[in-house]
């Protein structure tokens, strides 16, 4: 009996969360936050949120680098987990899981294409380099073409220790200029961690 308990709770669960991450405000938009409870309540509210946390790193240890786009293996080898900026704090949840941290560094000038968040959260931040644009696109825009996706989007400036934090369903694009490192996080939570790992997939 305990057991039929725990598994219809558990689904209970799964599908409270995972009907959550469709339920995005049509007035939803990128909030700047200019503290902790700032940020958490427009992350609450399914906003996108920009924050910037200003943290020194030793860029030495960036030398020699190969230009690549969200490089797990490179981001563990170069140990940057406890040298970045970003704190798992920052996203006020204590069921949060699959923390997928990756790094990626362009060396010229470079669009690309729209990608959607399929994780609960998706994270980019300029470590070292210069600033950047991202175009953010509402869910309600996703089937557009890309020009019209474009037209749509709100363009976002990204300066060295702006962290930028992209809740599921939004598109994004990255417009590089000039030399750039940044890394990324996908998070999941325990609930949600089936449905985004399968759609992550397809």
């Amino acid at each position: 009996m305990l057991f039929l308990i725990v598994i219809t709770l558990l689904i209970i669960f799964n599908l409270y969360f995972i009907f959550n991450l469709y339920l995005i405000d049509d007035k939803c938009s990128l909030k700047l936050s200019k503290n902790m409870n700032e940020l958490k309540l427009y992350l609450h509210q399914s906003n996108p949120s920009l924050i910037s946390l200003p943290k020194n790193i030793d860029i030495e240890i960036f030398n020699n680098l190969e230009p690549c786009y969200k490089n797990i293996e490179l981001f563990n080898n170069l140990n940057l987990k406890s040298k970045i900026n970003f704190n798992e704090t920052l996203l006020n949840s204590n069921i949060l899981c699959n923390f997928k941290h990756s790094l990626s560094y362009f060396d010229n000038k470079q669009i690309l294409n729209f990608k959607e968040c399929k994780n609960n959260h998706h994270i980019i931040s300029c470590i070292s380099g210069d600033e950047f644009y991202i175009y953010l696109l509402h869910p309600k825009y996703k089937n557009l073409n890309k020009e019209d996706k474009l037209k749509n989007s709100e363009k976002v400036l990204i300066k060295p220790y702006d962290i930028l934090i992209i809740p599921f369903g939004w598109n994004y694009l990255q417009e590089i200029n000039n030399k750039t490192i940044n890394y990324h996080i996908d998070v999941d939570n325990y609930f949600t961690f089936i449905h985004n790992t399968i759609l992550n997939k397809i």
